[in-house]
Formats: structure tokens, sequence, C-alpha cells
């Protein structure tokens, strides 16, 4: 099973925490560039992926 969270906001942010603590793995994606946000993605933990609008859509559940 694939997630993918799109957006990266605050709510973005939430979600990818939660699922970071239960150690989940999680795509986030907004529409800025990946390596633009890949420092606040890594903060939160090594299992939340920056990734484009494109692949994001690709995962099984999507948030």
């Amino acid at each position: 099973m694939s997630y993918a969270i799109i957006g990266f906001g605050k709510i973005g942010h939430a979600l990818a925490k939660a699922f970071a603590r239960k150690g989940i793995e999680v795509s986030v994606a907004t529409t800025r560039a990946p390596e633009r946000f890949a420092s606040d993605a890594a903060a939160i933990g090594p299992k939340v992926t920056p990734t484009t609008l494109a692949e994001a859509v690709k995962a099984d559940i999507i948030f």
C-alpha cells in the first residue's frame, strides 16, 4: 500500500508527522519542485519522501 499527501502546508505537515510517528512511508507533493521542500520533509522523518504531483497521484491512497 502506498500513501501520498498532496499539499505540504500546516495540514500536510501534520499528516506527514502522524505517518512518521507510526513508521509508515508516505510521499508528500506540492506544486513546487521536490528539492524545494526536501529539507522540510527530511526534518519530519526518513519515511517522508518529497515527490512530484505526477508521482503522488499514482499512490494507492491520497490525502
